[in-house]
């Protein structure tokens, strides 16, 4: 097959880029704090040998029986459901939906889609993009079909699915939708991060032709490439007279390409029925309320708020929200301190800090308290931005009185008229040459002087304080 060379995704559409159709079967690995699979108690251990944490449940041995599903799956779920505004069903029924591949010995997968099957969510909406049905269903066992092995530890790891209605329209949609649907799901720690996500990405140029899937798309950048590629190639045999035909391709990463698996299945092809081995799962209202309640804001909540209520520049909202203890922190910062201001260091040298030292915001231990002493100083100019950066580092390692640590350590800003002025004219007599230049109109110049000062004074003196003495004094 002739390899299409795609182009990146433009933001605008041409009228027949309109007729696009795009629609998501997200998959995703539950974070189970517990460290249990679903239907049985051996470890979810992505590091663990091939085959070693499995028992006879989990590879479907015959006579074994699957253990009641684990609550904290069931949990986890309708948190999802409820976070993506899905209608909650109370009644869930596990189906068996059978297959011939070898990752699944029983010859079916236990899932709650399918022909009798209720889902978790229903008719839910995230960011514009309707959420078709979020159900809850088993992994099956890691099978290479060219060596025939097959590697049961994943078999049994409880998986989210997230369906979308067909509502998205090109692929550079698709990419920034994910990365917000995955920041949210981060907020209730709903995914595994360790084992992300991947999708089958379903694909039509125009609603007169059938949908084409492509299955197990394993990143972001391979989900955007597939749907690239698939839309050119659907629009080639378009072009060509074709009739672009429902079929389900596999995608080649090191290709970029997709090729022909198999006709698209249908439910009749899977031959689903209620499990029998498996009760229904009752779940009241008052349950799905208290696991609601506890949801946080979601991140484009918080965007919005930044950006409206404190004037927040929009990329650092979006920085600032695309961490959930990160926005804690800010938010608790912000109503104490002028919030562009904790924004600002927040974003930039909060983040610089723990980048340099290679933690993350968790791991860092960071008081609130501490920060807002910290930030309290600034805005006030009492320390300077040289000083506030040193102790940021600092209390990256460990916690103290920010204000006690600056008076034991006489960091307090330079900002007596008269000790500034001695300075600003030592500094113009050792560096004469760099006056001349200043005189000549060279700019510049004069950042070499307030250098000179910034030195003499410890950096205890603010830049702007400093410079505007210097033009005073050079006349």
């Amino acid at each position: 097959m002739q390899k299409l060379q795609v182009a990146a995704a433009k933001e605008k559409t041409t009228s027949s880029e309109r007729k696009i159709m795009i629609g998501l079967e997200i998959h995703g690995y539950l974070n189970m704090e517990n460290g249990a699979k679903l239907f049985c108690n051996c470890a979810i251990d992505p590091s663990a040998e091939p085959n070693t944490t499995i028992c006879p449940v989990c590879t479907g041995q015959p006579g074994s029986k699957p253990m009641l599903p684990n609550k904290q799956a069931i949990d986890k779920i309708i948190a999802i459901a409820a976070i993506l505004d899905c209608r909650i069903n109370e009644r869930l029924i596990f189906q068996r939906k059978h297959y011939s591949w070898p990752d699944m010995p029983t010859g079916y997968q236990r899932t709650m889609s399918g022909s009798y099957s209720v889902p978790v969510g229903q008719e839910g909406s995230f960011l514009g993009i309707g959420i078709e049905e979020v159900h809850l269903e088993e992994d099956p066992a890691r099978w290479d079909p060219e060596t025939g092995a097959v590697d049961y530890n994943r078999s049994g790891y409880p998986l989210v699915e997230i369906v979308t209605k067909p509502d998205f329209n090109s692929a550079g949609e698709v990419r920034q939708w994910l990365r917000r649907l995955v920041t949210t799901l981060s907020y209730i720690k709903a995914i595994n991060p360790e084992l992300g996500i991947k999708s089958d990405v379903n694909v039509s140029v125009a609603p007169e032709f059938g949908r084409v899937e492509i299955k197990n798309v394993n990143s972001f950048r391979s989900i955007v490439r597939a749907i690239e590629y698939e839309t050119l190639r659907q629009q080639r045999e378009v072009k060509e007279g074709k009739k672009v035909a429902m079929e389900t391709r596999a995608w080649r990463d090191s290709e970029g390409t997709s090729v022909f698996m198999r006709q698209k299945e249908t439910a009749v092809d899977y031959m689903f029925i209620p499990d029998p081995d498996l009760p229904a799962v009752k779940v009241t209202a008052a349950e799905i309320k208290k696991i609601a309640e506890k949801l946080p804001e979601k991140p484009a909540a918080k965007i919005r708020k930044y950006v409206e209520k404190w004037k927040i520049d929009h990329v650092d909202a979006e920085v600032l929200s695309s961490e959930i203890l990160l926005a804690e922190l800010f938010e608790k910062v912000a109503v104490v301190v002028n919030p562009v201001l904790a924004a600002k260091w927040l974003r930039r040298e909060l983040l610089r800090v723990l980048n340099y030292n290679k933690k993350e915001l968790e791991e860092a231990k960071l008081d609130e308290r501490h920060i807002i002493q910290l930030l309290k100083l600034v805005e006030s100019r009492k320390i300077t931005d040289e000083t506030a950066k040193g102790i940021l580092e600092k209390l990256v390692e460990k916690p103290f009185d920010v204000e006690e640590y600056v008076r034991k350590n006489k960091l307090f800003a330079v900002a007596e008229a008269n000790v500034l002025e001695k300075y600003c004219e030592e500094a113009i007599a050792e560096n004469p040459a760099a006056v001349a230049d200043y005189k000549a109109g060279k700019e510049k110049a004069l950042n070499f002087i307030v250098g000179a000062v910034m030195r003499k004074s410890k950096g205890k003196a603010t830049p702007q304080q400093v410079a505007e003495i210097l033009k005073q004094l050079i006349k």
